[in-house]
């Protein structure tokens, strides 16, 4: 199967390594024209940026806990076709070891980056996509959203809300030819988690290794992609068999 998205813009955050960085180059390599997105590591969104095949690729900063900061990301932008949000931030830590502020502190910075900065994107990226006859979302969600998290529990609850949020604008937007998909993967290869990987880790899976980026990418191109209107609203599980559920 050919996928092409010549012609279209797509909007990818946390575009500076891991995951994010393969979803760039999955897009680029099937003609997008990829805006990459980054908070704080600029060097890592340029170097994605000029890994990137063919033309037309742009780089923009962004706060997305700031509803100011996305609404000018995308007035810079212009057209979207597909937003995939991906940026996130995880913090671990025992639960024992913090203080209420540090708690807080946690709360808000997690919150804020993987449940708010989407909300407020969607909102804004749809009603450009709605002026523009339609578009796509692919949320990058977590295993995490269904299982303990007693390191990183507000990771888990905003994982667990971004999974709500793609399901309710599903129904929201699907009047506007606008469909939302949402991918939670498990342990995925990143320089991120390089110092948890352990062989533990990669047995939870009978594939007994933990996913590539590639394959996370790979999921989002085919959803993005034409005809997968009545997809909308799913999530799409991308954990070796590492979490199962029904």
């Amino acid at each position: 199967m050919t996928i092409d998205f010549a012609g279209k813009t797509i909007l990818v955050t946390g575009g500076s390594g891991g995951i994010g960085r393969a979803i760039c180059t999955a897009f680029a390599k099937a003609n997008a024209a990829v805006a990459v997105h980054y908070h704080t590591n600029k060097k890592g969104a340029e170097d994605t940026l000029v890994s990137l095949a063919g033309e037309g690729h742009s780089i923009y900063q962004a706060d997305l806990s700031d509803p100011a900061e996305v609404e000018k990301l995308v007035r810079s932008l212009g057209a979207i076709d597909v937003v995939v949000n991906n940026a996130a931030v995880v913090e671990q830590y025992n639960l024992d070891s913090l203080s209420f502020d540090d708690w807080r502190d946690v709360w808000k910075r997690t919150i804020g980056a993987n449940l708010m900065g989407p909300a407020y994107l969607m909102y804004c990226a749809a009603k450009v996509m709605q002026k523009n006859g339609g578009g796509k979302f692919v949320n990058i969600s977590s295993r995490g959203a269904f299982r303990g998290e007693p390191k990183a529990p507000a990771y888990g609850a905003s994982k667990a809300g971004l999974n709500a949020l793609g399901q309710s604008m599903a129904q929201a937007l699907a009047k506007d030819n606008i469909f939302v998909y949402t991918i939670a993967p498990g342990f995925v290869d990143t320089d991120r988690v390089a110092g948890m990987v352990d062989e533990s880790i990669r047995a939870q899976s009978p594939l007994n290794r933990v996913a590539k980026p590639e394959e996370v990418a790979r999921t989002a191109l085919w959803l993005a992609s034409e005809g997968n209107d009545f997809l909308t609203g799913c999530i799409v599980d991308v954990n070796g068999a590492s979490y199962l559920r029904s």
